[in-house]
């Protein structure tokens, strides 16, 4: 509950969350998925959310 509303609290912020789902066993899959499609990067792992400080990004 808490990761949630952090992130939806940042997004209504103007910040772009993201949630590393292996980091929390608070969120259900409903909850990812909901997240993912209305406000937040979501990722399972961390290697899986993409480097937003590489060149180029």
């Amino acid at each position: 509950m808490c990761v949630g509303a952090t992130a939806r609290d940042a997004f209504n912020l103007g910040h772009r969350p993201t949630i590393v789902a292996s980091a929390t066993a608070a969120l259900q899959a409903a909850s990812l998925a909901a997240a993912a499609d209305l406000f937040a990067v979501v990722g399972g792992k961390p290697d899986d959310i993409p480097d937003r400080h590489a060149p180029g990004h």
